[in-house]
């Protein structure tokens, strides 16, 4: 179970038992977790702290019970949920709720106006509901809606079995900072590779990363970006980037052997998972989150795996039109390309403004020529930036040395025509026709034929080209 399930199942020890003498260890030791550890995860996780949900539940529930039955002695309710007296129960409830519990039972209109503390349900607060069909096939895969970028302490090395020797510097670390991986489990422990490598004979790093206060944070040192092919020269630090992500838990077999084949198997659950779900992966590092430690900070538990994902916008039902084949031949284009930190409609004004009036400078018409564009698409990790081509004779020379002349290969591709309002949404639907096809995407350029006549807008529509795989041909 990952660590949202966890707390979830906690949740539902506390309700059962809020009547009851209610143990909080107990409650921790449901979701496998240290006291310690329970604290900060039930507060990060759900928002208030684990007594304060007890006793805004409890409260609740009294409320519901007066409602039910007038007749009810304040007394009786104090006791059952746990509180000394009825004086302590009647301040805890007017705290809350604004009115004193002898006070309500006697108004009606007041029953009907409560806003009551409901129970936590974290797997469908926090979780994506995927369809039908996914949640059938896959019930292993969860998808965490918003997970909170996390401040950690980082080491990578870069060679010869790289997760042995990342983990053995941080723990020398972890020693000297009177830390530990397994005291408590107050801390969670993250890896991935870095680089990743691009065959399995290639030589690659891993980044073994531990979640630090800030205190221990602030003196450190800002490791470098992601993907460099080099080891540490020191612990160092770097913020683990939040967002959606799909996650599934791996469990160590019973012999306590090594995990790694286990792991390889749940990426590829995962490959299998992305290709048939209406997500697609995204570029931010994917982590292997390691669970149980010994007293010598070896791992001896599970892992959760955490893939960056993107849910895909739109659906089918915006495409209202065929979806057809189609051929960019090979071709002279003059383009423009703007890019910067600016948000994407500023970039995209400037680059339409500059080649409407390049255009209109040298006598192109819209008409006469096909008109391209393309970005950054869906990856926001990206930098921003927006490509415009004009196609123009093979021979075609300009003083203006903005635009570049360059030959733009095309390809081929699965076409279809929308306009500016549903653009975002058919690319999305594109994305999930090709996958529920079972179609192989090309790795030539996408791009976008904008239908402008005399260079003004709105467009008269825009025709998506969907690069596909030369195996997919005709």
């Amino acid at each position: 179970m990952n660590y949202y399930e966890r707390i979830q199942r906690s949740i539902e020890f506390i309700e059962d038992n809020l009547a009851d003498d209610l143990d909080v260890h107990a409650a921790a030791a449901e979701a496998c977790m240290s006291i310690s550890c329970f604290y900060r995860m039930f507060l990060a996780i759900t928002g208030c702290s684990v007594k304060e949900y007890i006793r805004l539940r409890r409260l609740s529930c009294a409320a519901q019970d007066l409602k039910r039955d007038h007749s009810q002695k304040i007394i009786d309710l104090a006791v059952k949920y746990g509180f000394s007296g009825s004086d302590s129960f009647s301040r805890a409830f007017r705290k809350v709720f604004g009115i004193l519990p002898s006070e309500f039972r006697n108004r009606y209109d007041a029953a009907d106006n409560l806003q009551l503390f409901r129970k936590a349900d974290i797997m469908n607060t926090e979780f994506d509901r995927q369809d039908k069909a996914s949640e059938e096939r896959y019930p292993d895969v969860k998808v965490i809606k918003e997970m909170q970028q996390m401040r950690v302490a980082c080491f990578s090395y870069f060679g010869e079995a790289p997760e042995n020797h990342a983990f053995a510097e941080m723990k020398k670390w972890v020693r000297e900072q009177g830390l530990s991986f397994c005291k408590g489990s107050d801390y969670r422990i993250f890896g991935y590779n870095n680089p990743d490598p691009q065959s399995p004979e290639e030589t690659y790093g891993y980044e073994v990363c531990i979640t630090i206060g800030d205190k221990i944070f602030n003196t450190l040192e800002d490791a470098p970006e992601p993907g460099r092919r080099e080891t540490f020269d020191k612990v160092r630090r770097r913020v683990l980037p939040g967002g959606r992500y799909a996650v599934i838990s791996i469990k160590r077999s019973k012999d306590g052997g090594d995990i790694g084949n286990e792991i390889m198997a749940g990426w590829g659950r995962f490959r299998e998972w992305l290709e048939a779900s209406c997500y697609v992966w995204d570029s931010r590092p994917y982590l292997e989150e390691h669970l149980g430690f010994d007293e010598n900070d070896d791992h001896i538990g599970g892992v959760e795996l955490y893939l960056p994902v993107r849910k895909l916008p739109g659906s089918r039902s915006v495409i209202n039109t065929d979806i057809v084949p189609d051929t960019i031949e090979p071709c002279t284009v003059a383009a423009f390309r703007v890019s910067g930190q600016e948000e994407m409609d500023s970039i995209s004004a400037k680059a339409w403004g500059k080649v409407i009036s390049w255009a209109c400078e040298n006598g192109i018409r819209s008409e006469d020529h096909r008109i391209f564009e393309f970005n950054r698409g869906f990856d926001e990790n990206a930098e921003p930036f927006q490509e415009i081509m004009v196609t123009v004779p093979d021979d075609f020379v300009t003083d203006d040395k903005e635009m570049v002349i360059k030959k733009f290969q095309g390809g081929r591709y699965m076409t279809v025509m929308t306009d500016l309002q549903n653009l975002l949404q058919s690319w999305g639907a594109m994305e999930q026709w090709r996958k529920k096809t079972h179609t192989k995407a090309g790795k030539h350029q996408w791009v976008e034929e904008w239908l402008i006549e005399d260079w003004k807008f709105p467009a008269k529509g825009i025709k998506i080209f969907y690069p596909l795989d030369a195996s997919e041909m005709p």
